[in-house]
């Protein structure tokens, strides 16, 4: 088994944004569309999809990521959308759309990205002789990344930078926690996917949910940051897909 290469691994931060009033919508036209369309009529969403809005449709076996260009609205609901590129499959009446999180790609340069899982044990004694053991208080993932300094924060019309998406200010001043409790300080997922040079392995994708910084360090001359913090949860998520 060959050594993952970061060559072949993206980084990416994704906020919670799922659409409109956080739910997705359905294609709606009983005929479906064929591939090559870039408008389609919907129905199901609460709200309205905002233009740079990314989706995926459950039918489209290309599995292709489109990106909202318009949309139409009937008594405030959207009931049609224009989009780019145009359809890489056909698609069925009914199938779902799913709408997907703000998120950036993280260039690390010659940085690197770790985490760290921890679990505590309490050993008992009995009678000053070890007699069993269990688990004590959870502890969070902690996470450090050293990316490369590019920008701190984006101009109008430029995609987030890192610490814009950690701070949720400028040009991603509209992503959404991704921490079930909105109540809660803002967070994010930070997704590792690696794609194996050998065509017989699947992809991982690993996910680290829930993050929030607690250091920013600035190195000016070498160009680079590090940046620290936790996760809530004990452990990564991972899982391999085709």
């Amino acid at each position: 088994m060959a050594q993952i290469d970061l060559r072949h691994a993206i980084i990416r931060i994704k906020d919670g944004y799922a659409g409109p009033s956080q739910a997705g919508g359905l294609v709606n036209n009983m005929a479906g569309y064929m591939a090559g369309v870039s408008t389609i009529t919907v129905d199901g969403f609460v709200g309205t999809v905002a233009v740079g809005d990314t989706f995926t449709v459950a039918t489209d076996s290309t599995n292709t990521v489109y990106t909202v260009t318009s949309q139409t609205a009937t008594l405030g609901n959207t009931t049609s959308i224009v989009f780019t590129p145009v359809l890489g499959d056909a698609i069925t009446d009914d199938a779902a759309i799913t709408i997907l999180p703000h998120s950036i790609e993280i260039n690390i340069g010659d940085g690197n990205l770790t985490y760290d899982e921890k679990r505590n044990m309490k050993y008992i004694r009995n009678r000053n002789v070890l007699d069993t053991v269990r688990l004590d208080q959870d502890e969070p993932m902690e996470v450090k990344l050293d990316a490369l300094w590019e920008f701190i924060r984006a101009d109008s019309g430029e995609p987030p930078t890192i610490e814009d998406a950690l701070k949720q200010r400028g040009q991603a001043s509209t992503w959404v926690t991704s921490a079930e409790d909105t109540c809660e300080p803002y967070a994010v997922d930070v997704e590792i996917e690696y794609d194996p040079p050998c065509s017989d392995q699947k992809r991982e994708i690993v996910l680290l949910t829930d993050f929030r910084y607690e250091s920013f360090s600035h190195d000016l001359k070498m160009g680079v940051f590090a940046v620290t913090g936790k996760c809530n949860v004990t452990e990564a998520t991972v899982s391999r897909i085709d």
